[in-house]
């Protein structure tokens, strides 16, 4: 059986994606929203964890690692992935902080659904309270960076059937 997790997701975002096919496009989200769900289904995106983590080195990876999330966290992954990431056109980058890029897809969630696929989450585990701070920063760099964006609603019904 193929796997379609995701997929409906992914093609409502190729939509979105092909009115911006000239430009560098983030598309952001905080840790278990689906990010990498929907990217499985959307060969021509990257995940900035994939670009960004073998390039770091181990003390910048112990910097961002750190548990409890907290903003000075959040702006040092920011400072280290806009330094180690470059975004091309018709290449989105799926990430969880701002990259230099012309537009961005915001992936908004609501808290309940959310709760929910943090408790799920097997594979890296995060705290709801983290995953909510990183959110707040997420949406606050985006209104800061001037960047256009639209917002991206994610249900359940899309993403898990």
């Amino acid at each position: 059986m193929a796997d379609t997790k995701g997929l409906a997701d992914a093609m409502a975002l190729r939509c979105v994606l092909l009115g911006h096919a000239d430009q560098r496009v983030a598309i952001l989200g905080p840790p278990c929203v689906g990010k990498s769900t929907i990217l499985r289904h959307m060969p021509e995106a990257l995940d900035m964890d994939t670009i960004l983590f073998p390039r770091l080195s181990p003390a910048e990876k112990q910097s961002v690692f750190r548990k409890p999330w907290s903003p000075s966290v959040g702006k040092e992954m920011r400072r280290l992935a806009c330094s180690k990431i470059v975004v091309s056109p018709g290449q989105p980058v799926f990430a969880t902080v701002v990259l230099e890029v012309d537009f961005i897809i915001y992936l908004k969630i609501d808290d309940g659904l959310l709760q929910k696929r943090v408790m799920l989450r097997q594979d890296r585990p995060q705290s709801f309270e983290d995953v909510k701070g990183i959110q707040k920063q997420l949406e606050a760099d985006i209104l800061k960076s001037g960047i256009p964006f639209v917002e991206f609603p994610l249900t359940e019904e899309n993403h898990d059937h």
